[in-house]
């Protein structure tokens, strides 16, 4: 019984490590290029289709392709998020109020009746 009970808390050891690595897609995050959501979303004609760095909370996942993770942002600033093509990156559910970094291009996100904007990244990293 007592080796039973040891190996259930290693094992539970061994999932709270795995849980609390971060999650890396793509490249490296450039953290020399962070520029700060607030600044892009109050001057994106500036940063469009430029490379930065952004870092956010995660507010939604795509549910059906896993492609996309929405930033938080105030209500006054436009929308934004982290787009891949269906397939490149696959954003687990679980980042979901988690912080991420993400390295990439910013482009204007299609449709809507307000401004709004993600970014394609080549990079992305969500802390545990």
């Amino acid at each position: 019984m007592n080796k039973i009970m040891t190996l259930l808390a290693a094992a539970s050891c061994v999932v709270v490590v795995a849980q609390a690595e971060p999650v890396q897609f793509g490249s490296d995050v450039q953290q020399d290029k962070l520029v700060a959501l607030t600044t892009i979303l109050a001057t994106p004609e500036q940063y469009l289709q430029q490379g930065v760095t952004v870092q956010g909370t995660i507010t939604a996942v795509c549910e059906k392709m896993h492609c996309w993770m929405r930033f938080a942002t105030a209500e006054h600033e436009p929308a934004f998020r982290i787009k891949v093509r269906d397939g490149d990156m696959v954003f687990p559910l679980s980042a979901k109020g988690k912080t991420a970094y993400a390295t990439g291009t910013l482009q204007p996100w299609p449709g809507g009746d307000t401004p709004r904007y993600q970014l394609v990244p080549s990079a992305v990293l969500i802390e545990p």
